[in-house]
């Protein structure tokens, strides 16, 4: 992952294709000490895991989708649950049949790239919701 531009507040971040992500990301926020924030980004990733949760369950549902699919649209927020960072994050991903398919990423390794433009916020914090069984940000 490189820093393409920052000013303290805002970052341009560009992922190298077969990195890890979110955990070239992740790696970097705990670095830089970045524990709230707003993103959003685009680019390519491979064999993306997908989430769906499911509020009857109160679980994740998966689905791991394999090969190459076009980052549309990546959009999320940063914070802290307990001492770790959380990343929280929303995806729609493109097929090579132009079909969509989108749900909370989980991880993948970028494919040709993957950009992001990052918004520091204040630290931000989430707890566990009794009555989703989600982490929630914290009023």
């Amino acid at each position: 992952m490189k820093v393409i531009s920052h000013d303290g507040r805002r970052y341009v971040l560009k992922f190298k294709r077969g990195e890890h992500y979110p955990d070239a990301f992740i790696e970097f926020l705990e670095k830089e000490k970045i524990d709230g924030g707003f993103f959003y980004g685009l680019g390519a990733g491979t064999n993306p895991e997908v989430a769906f949760y499911d509020m009857t369950e109160k679980k994740y549902l998966t689905k791991r989708f394999k090969g190459d699919l076009e980052v549309l649209s990546l959009t999320g927020n940063i914070s802290k649950s307990g001492k770790d960072t959380a990343v929280h994050q929303h995806v729609t991903l493109g097929k090579k049949n132009f079909e969509a398919v989108g749900g909370h990423l989980m991880n993948m390794r970028v494919g040709g790239t993957l950009e992001i433009f990052l918004i520091v916020t204040p630290a931000l914090k989430r707890s566990k919701d009794v009555d989703t069984g989600l982490n929630l940000l914290e009023v």
